[in-house]
């Protein structure tokens, strides 16, 4: 069965190198890894195109639009594979992880998608090696730490561009579709380097991570609207009170995020980012 890695790279010349032969040294006889570049301005395509000649699973291309979304999928339409593994140009992919998941996902019913779990790679040592969830039986819903079928692409890979990443769409998609088979295991399907590159992370000001939290949670409403016609009604009433939510939010009305019928999850996460002294406090309670 044909393994399809799909790659979005920005400016990626300090790690694409290792990142990639992290891909090449999996133990999986059939692979194609695509590496699509979104407008780099380093040195990241002329080591894309050497590695490249050395190793024929390696398809490379241009966006031809931009931003990442439109990257992977444009990756995501080369790809020949009945299974589908995005991945980073700044992150190593454990040894074994594509065999063991493989392994998992013959055992699922289509539409399917296997979490597995992150694991923190930073020099910061308070935070090194961190498991992301650390939860026992539980992954992580984001795009490099999922593998998903074919059946299941037609949703996960259906990314609105006006969307700044794949991560949420996914995390939704997993959450409230409810005709994906969803299954998690504890192998570690990648080590994220956290560094100042990331596109948001706890360690960013209040006001950086606020621009860039609420472009992501614009993924409520891009998501309502496509699958309303498909969602439960269950589901649909908890989107559109979490849209309620994200609007007291990004006014900073804590009060109202606190009597909103959402999950205290949900109500907590928004709580913290609702303003600089919440989100101050959380920094303390968290360190990633």
């Amino acid at each position: 069965m044909l393994i399809s890695v799909l790659m979005a790279v920005k400016n990626e010349c300090v790690h694409i190198e290792s990142a990639i032969q992290s891909i090449q040294r999996q133990n999986v006889g059939n692979i194609e890894i695509i590496v699509i570049d979104d407008g780099s301005t380093d040195s990241t395509v002329e080591i894309i195109k050497s590695i490249a000649l050395t190793d024929g699973r390696i398809i490379f291309d241009n966006n031809p639009t931009s931003g990442k979304v439109s990257a992977f999928k444009h990756g995501y339409r080369l790809a020949q594979g009945e299974c589908i593994a995005l991945f980073a140009g700044d992150d190593i992919m454990p040894l074994d992880s594509l065999a063991k998941r493989m392994n998992d996902m013959q055992n699922m019913e289509s539409p399917a998608i296997l979490m597995s779990k992150i694991q923190v790679l930073s020099e910061d040592k308070r935070i090194d090696g961190i498991l992301i969830p650390k939860r026992k039986g539980r992954g992580n819903p984001s795009g490099a730490s999922i593998m998903f079928d074919r059946a299941a692409a037609k949703y996960l890979m259906d990314i609105p561009d006006s969307l700044p990443n794949e991560d949420t769409w996914m995390d939704f998609c997993l959450t409230y579709l409810p005709m994906l088979h969803v299954k998690s295991h504890d192998d570690v399907a990648c080590l994220w380097r956290v560094h100042s590159g990331n596109s948001i992370t706890i360690k960013d000001d209040y006001q950086t991570f606020n621009k860039k939290f609420s472009k992501r949670m614009n993924v409520i409403d891009e998501f309502l609207n496509k699958y309303k016609e498909i969602l439960p009604i269950d589901r649909i009433a908890y989107l559109k009170n979490l849209s309620c939510a994200e609007n007291y939010r990004r006014k900073g009305d804590w009060l109202d995020i606190l009597f909103a019928k959402i999950t205290l999850s949900d109500k907590l996460r928004f709580l913290a980012y609702s303003n600089k002294y919440f989100y101050a406090m959380r920094k303390i309670i968290r360190s990633i």
